[in-house]
């Protein structure tokens, strides 16, 4: 299976960019959609767990990764789990350079001739082009890193290490490669 890249688990959101990290089919193929935590076999491991249930389990892990509150970590963490697959119905693409969901059109950038974009939003891509070009990653990170500092209530060192691995899975800043 080709795991080039980072995909999101459409179950929990867990970043899986290797082999191990994806679930396997009834038949052992990899799962193109979910992790090893939450699909095995061709079947949910949890299949009556809830999106208030995964938020729980996830908040858990953020807050022991990055010190979030209980509280903060358990609804960002149901704010990530209402974009994905299992719990949307339907695979919600996001933004590959900040990461926000394309729910409707009006989330979607436009390219040079005027037609919406399917890989980057409003705010970071219109006219075919990026709005901030001379944006790097490093850049990327103190610009939204002490945005989510304020709006988890953690330490801004922490943020920092959460949208600077955040990042490092979309497109445009995998591309970009370090710093």
């Amino acid at each position: 299976m080709e795991t080039s890249g980072i995909r999101a688990c459409q179950s929990c959101g867990m970043p899986m960019s290797a082999e191990e990290h994806f679930g396997t089919e009834a038949d052992g193929a990899p799962s193109k959609d979910y992790c090893a935590n939450c699909y095995r076999n061709g079947a949910f491991t949890e299949p009556g767990i809830t999106i208030d249930g995964m938020a729980e389990k996830c908040a858990a892990v953020l807050s022991q990764l990055f010190g979030i509150p209980a509280a903060n970590a358990g609804e960002f963490a149901r704010e990530q789990l209402v974009c994905l697959k299992r719990w949307a119905g339907r695979e919600i693409p996001l933004c590959g350079s900040c990461g926000m969901p394309l729910a409707r059109d009006e989330d979607a950038g436009t390219e040079a001739d005027g037609s919406l974009s399917t890989d980057y939003c409003t705010y970071c891509y219109r006219d075919g082009g990026f709005t901030e070009p001379d944006l790097t990653r490093e850049l990327a990170v103190g610009k939204y890193a002490p945005m989510m500092a304020s709006h988890l209530g953690i330490p801004a060192e922490k943020a920092t290490e959460m949208v600077r691995q955040y990042l490092s899975t979309l497109p445009r800043w995998r591309e970009q490669g370090p710093g």
